[in-house]
């Protein structure tokens, strides 16, 4: 088990198809000439011209989506570091090796963000409708499958994703055992980490886990 349930992860990426989400009302509304029938609309469409306009919308969006990934990722984070250095919470590691994730491992994402918006028209409800169920089969395919790493929100969240070997046992115990060395995803604040130090570490999901650097200086105990 983990800290993290079901609702974690559909909270993490319903917030990361957020912008598109915004994206696709903002053309269904823009296409259908929601907005310019208003008093409102027809006044501003006189003052601003429309590729303007359309520019500051989608400026408008991503701030407001980046603003919603940061305030996301602290809750879902938030008090992490503490509890793992107050020990209240998670276990003693080392990290023997780790490496950044692949650009390729976000391919899948990328393109789920992507082709929604230039190969759909979104003035269809239909269309709309056939999109944002895509998006949400996606969300629980993702979800059933503890698929959180490729996450785009990690990005604006001050922390980093690395493929890592870990273990909570000495060098020489992991000689007579290797499987006590664990390959996992590790989420930490650190941009990058001496190996020669102490981590603690607790689980969230499946094989991603959060890990806290509970030493400044290198270890001593020969492990």
């Amino acid at each position: 088990m983990g800290l993290w349930r079901k609702r974690e992860q559909v909270i993490l990426w319903s917030t990361a198809y957020f912008p598109l989400l915004l994206i696709m009302v903002y053309r269904f509304v823009d296409s259908n000439d929601y907005f310019k029938k208003t008093k409102w609309g027809l006044w501003l469409g006189r003052q601003v011209d429309k590729t303007l306009f359309d520019l500051i919308v989608i400026l408008g969006i991503i701030s407001f989506s980046l603003l919603i990934y940061r305030l996301v990722s602290n809750w879902l984070f938030s008090d992490y570091d503490r509890q793992l250095k107050d020990k209240e919470i998670g276990k003693d590691i080392s990290i023997r090796k780790y490496e950044r994730i692949s650009v390729n491992d976000y391919s899948f994402f990328l393109m789920t963000l992507l082709l929604p918006l230039i190969s759909i028209d979104h003035a269809s409800v239909i269309n709309f409708t056939v999109t944002f169920l895509i998006i949400v089969i996606i969300i629980i395919i993702y979800v059933k499958t503890d698929y959180i790493s490729v996450c785009p929100v990690f990005f604006i969240s001050g922390r980093h994703l690395f493929k890592a070997t870990i273990s909570d046992q000495s060098r020489a115990n992991e000689a007579i055992n290797p499987l006590s060395r664990q390959k996992v995803i590790i989420i930490t604040r650190d941009k990058s980490m001496n190996l020669n130090n102490k981590f603690r570490t607790e689980k969230l999901i499946n094989n991603i886990y959060y890990v806290s650097n509970t030493s400044n200086n290198p270890s001593t105990e020969g492990n």
